[in-house]
């Protein structure tokens, strides 16, 4: 892997109140998945620069961060949203441009977006919204709660109506011909040494692995060339090791090419509302390294951020397929 960063030293003077940086990554299999650049690592990467980040803001050299009684407090993510995604546009050498910036928009919520290209083409934004939280005075991950701590700069007045919502929600699931009867809750037991962090919270990176998952168990022929388009995540609570989870389809909207669907997450021992996940897939197809869209959606309009310059009207992200 070749990495290299280039990272603003000082608030740029037209946006004051937004820290950004920029750093490049020449994909690799680390960074890529079945059909396209990997979601997770995606996440879990764009979730340490927001970290770092959150450091600059606070003009230290390091992310390690303390409330007034002196606990450990962490980043925490409220929310994370896809947007126009075209992950399967990426391949092996290609060179993936990562441009941040982060701004402060409450007391305890601090918002990063992420804007990727590559070859200058737009393949994705993210935003996260973040929420600071130590353990209460116990070791469970039940006892989260959120925290102001002291040395952020003031909010901006300019960003505090930043924060991110899902805004296609209405457009997308407010359906009538949506399947639910007959979808069991499928239960998922998360791994130490593979779902969670190193302070020892379910990754939130995972939640929406673990949907993903629940969707393979579903229909395997198509997951299995499916890339994700739009996804908003909404993070409620935690768990601890040893728990599992239940993830309930409780909105879901298919077509041989395109899923929609909205999955609750719970703690399965005591029934805890831990997340919604609002999800967006298209099939594409895959042939070695060549990946081609599938045929475009009946009523599909066009569009200028779709790759095939045709859109569905039904997908404010755009659905990413080519016209057949």
């Amino acid at each position: 892997m070749s990495l290299a960063e280039k990272s603003t030293s000082q608030v740029p003077r037209e946006r004051p109140g937004v820290w950004a940086s920029s750093f490049r990554v020449q994909l690799g299999m680390p960074h890529l998945a079945f059909s396209g650049l990997s979601e997770a690592w995606l996440l879990k990467e764009l979730g340490h620069r927001h970290w770092r980040q959150l450091a600059r803001m606070a003009a230290s050299g390091l992310p390690d961060f303390y409330d007034a009684a002196g606990n450990i407090v962490y980043a925490a993510f409220r929310s994370v949203q896809i947007e126009d995604a075209r992950f399967d546009l990426a391949k092996e050498n290609d060179t993936l441009v990562i441009r941040s910036n982060l701004v402060r928009i409450s007391r305890t919520q601090v918002q990063s977006e992420h804007r990727l290209t590559i070859g200058g083409a737009l393949i994705g934004t993210i935003r996260m919204v973040s929420v600071f939280v130590h353990r209460n005075g116990k070791s469970s991950n039940r006892s989260v709660v959120r925290v102001e701590i002291q040395g952020l700069p003031p909010i901006s007045q300019a960003h505090r109506s930043a924060l991110i919502r899902p805004s296609v929600e209405g457009t997308i699931w407010d359906m009538d011909a949506v399947e639910t009867a007959g979808r069991r809750p499928q239960v998922f037991f998360p791994c130490p040494s593979q779902d969670f962090n190193g302070a020892g919270f379910l990754y939130f990176a995972n939640v929406p692995a673990f949907v993903d998952r629940a969707e393979w168990n579903v229909d395997q022929d198509f997951a299995r060339n499916a890339v994700t388009r739009w996804r908003h995540v909404t993070y409620l609570a935690n768990i601890d090791p040893g728990e599992a989870i239940s993830i309930e389809v409780v909105d879901f909207e298919r077509s041989p090419v395109l899923w929609r669907h909205k999955c609750r997450v719970t703690r399965a021992t005591d029934g805890k509302h831990m997340a919604d996940v609002l999800t967006v897939r298209s099939r594409v197809e895959v042939a070695g390294s060549r990946r081609i869209a599938a045929p475009r959606q009946v009523g599909c309009v066009g569009g200028p951020n779709c790759p095939g310059k045709q859109r569905c009207a039904a997908m404010p992200a755009g659905c990413g397929s080519v016209s057949s």
